[in-house]
């Protein structure tokens, strides 16, 4: 057997006991962790804004120089709306941002947020900022520049932060250690691809042993963080 086979069939096996391992909440004894999977990660109803966004998608995609491939794909997108949707923050700072879609998704279950989106490159800041205009959504703000000097700066404003969705490449432990100063005992951080490359894998097991982390969910790509003090310390592997 190859290298390219035996990664194969690794991936396989572990995809397969993501599946059986917290299926629809068997084997979950955390009243909060059990709700979590059975009315967020598992829930499944088909929102009216999920082909709304996906409209936009599809628009964004007939323009050569969108770059829509980079943006956060439809189930990761819906799982963040069911997020949000679930628990309601009202301070939300999203990290990193293509063209506007993940951006939809975030704000799609309220109007009355204070949302700050960074992005570092012009080109997607642009782009992003045509997309959320393109629904109207007024109570965004869209900051183009070095994250190192607008993160620190948009958590300052903020104080304390309900809810940072991280979606970029380019995710730091300083970034997150930044982060971690400005949470509260309800705030939750959604991080895209926590297996993207070797230094992401690393940062998502240092986040684990946090001991500001209280709670964490690994989807294999999507890592979900809570920290409220009155759970019990707990990492769960979920099938996704």
């Amino acid at each position: 057997m190859n290298a390219l086979s035996k990664t194969n069939t690794l991936r396989k096996s572990l995809l397969l006991y993501r599946f059986l391992r917290y299926r629809k909440g068997f084997g979950v004894h955390s009243p909060f962790a059990f709700s979590f999977i059975t009315k967020v990660i598992d829930e499944r109803c088909p929102y009216y804004c999920y082909d709304e966004i996906e409209l936009v998608r599809k628009e964004l995609q007939q323009h050569d120089n969108v770059p829509v491939r980079q943006e956060i794909k439809r189930s990761h997108g819906e799982l963040l709306f069911r997020v949000v949707n679930y628990f309601k923050p009202k301070r939300l700072i999203q990290l990193g941002s293509p063209a506007g879609i993940g951006t939809l998704y975030l704000t799609a279950y309220a109007s009355d947020l204070q949302c700050t989106v960074l992005e570092e490159k012009e080109s997607f800041a642009r782009q992003t900022c045509w997309t959320i205009q393109r629904k109207e959504r007024t109570f965004i703000t869209v900051e183009q520049g070095d994250y190192r000097q607008t993160f620190p700066k948009a958590l300052q404003e903020m104080g304390k932060v309900d809810f940072i969705f991280f979606n970029s490449p380019d995710i730091t432990r300083a970034y997150l250690e930044e982060a971690l100063k400005h949470i509260h005992s309800e705030s939750v951080f959604f991080i895209e691809g926590i297996r993207a490359n070797q230094e992401m894998r690393r940062l998502w097991k240092e986040l684990c042993l946090r001991e500001e982390v209280v709670l964490t969910f690994d989807l294999y790509n999507i890592g979900i963080l809570f920290f409220n003090k009155r759970l019990h310390k707990q990492n769960y592997i979920a099938f996704f």
